[in-house]
Formats: structure tokens, C-alpha cells, sequence
């Protein structure tokens, strides 16, 4: 079942469901509007706060939906993120594990230069420890809004 089939919308509470994680909607270039009312180096500090807090957080997710091998991990999630809204994720393995994402909402909503997908960046690097097993970070290696097509994230075991 798709992802965005699983969801329950409940009016009563004004709440969005799958299961008993609960969900809201927000536009990009709100919560993109955030870092842009701040200084750069306050940016930068509150989107890497952003990214620590995905990467805690989705792999609390990940771990939710998907139980078993890592293709069938990858799979699920390349599936429930354009449910998300957050873009068209593709996992690669040739030289390590690699995710692009097509049509970034944080770009979409950024109106600064980037690297700007580190929500991204900490949901590749949960799912990467789930994968490799060891804990993981991904590094936004290209960013659409700098002008690239797509934005390309290099995902490696974490630094000791």
C-alpha cells in the first residue's frame, strides 16, 4: 500500500496519521523561510540542527515501515517520498551508496544559494546506517539550487 494511502486524516483533531506517527503539511518556501531570515553562520548552524534532527527522527521511521533486507528498505522509501512531497529519490551503489533527488522541495523553497537539503541529507544518513549497519552521514555533493540538475548526496559511514 502507498504511503499516502496509509494516511488518515482526522479533521476532529485537525491531525494527519500513518499508524501512530502523526504528520502535517507545510509549505516549502515557509519553512525554507526560516533560514533565510538568518545570518549565515546562524543559518547554517540551524540547518544542520534540521539534518541532525531528520536523521533521529527518520530512522525512527524507517525502521517503522520497513523490517528486513536494505533493497527492500531503499525501495519503500524511493517510493514514499514523492508521497512526502519531498522529490523523486533514486538510490545508487556503484561507487558506494549515493541518492539524487529530483525536484527538492527545500530547494523549491529556498531563496539562497545552497548546499540547502540537509533534511535531506539527515534522512540519507539514517537510512544508510539501516543499510551499512554502522552509523552514516550524507553529504550534499550537488544542489539544484547552486544550478545542478538534480541534488546528488554522497552517504558514508560517520566520521569517529
Amino acid at each position: 500500500m502507498r504511503f499516502r494511502e496509509r494516511l488518515r486524516y482526522e479533521a476532529a483533531e485537525g491531525a494527519i496519521y500513518d499508524g501512530a506517527i502523526r504528520y502535517m503539511m507545510i509549505r516549502p518556501d515557509a519553512l525554507m523561510g526560516i533560514f533565510a531570515r538568518l545570518a549565515p553562520a546562524e543559518r547554517a548552524a540551524a540547518l544542520e540542527a534540521l539534518g541532525a534532527a531528520l536523521a533521529e527522527r527518520g530512522k525512527h521511521s524507517s525502521k517503522t515501515y520497513v523490517k528486513g533486507e536494505a533493497a527492500a528498505l531503499l525501495a519503500t522509501i524511493e517510493a514514499t517520498a514523492p508521497d512526502l512531497g519531498w522529490g523523486i529519490w533514486r538510490f545508487g551503489e556503484d561507487e558506494g551508496l549515493t541518492l539524487r533527488v529530483e525536484n527538492s522541495p527545500f530547494v523549491a523553497g529556498a531563496s539562497f544559494a545552497g548546499p540547502v537539503c540537509h533534511a535531506i541529507a539527515g534522512m540519507a544518513g539514517s537510512v544508510g546506517e539501516l543499510v551499512r549497519g554502522v552509523p552514516c552521514r550524507a553529504v550534499e555533493v550537488e544542489c539544484a539550487a547552486d544550478g545542478a540538475a538534480a541534488c546528488t548526496f554522497r552517504i558514508e559511514p560517520a566520521e569517529a
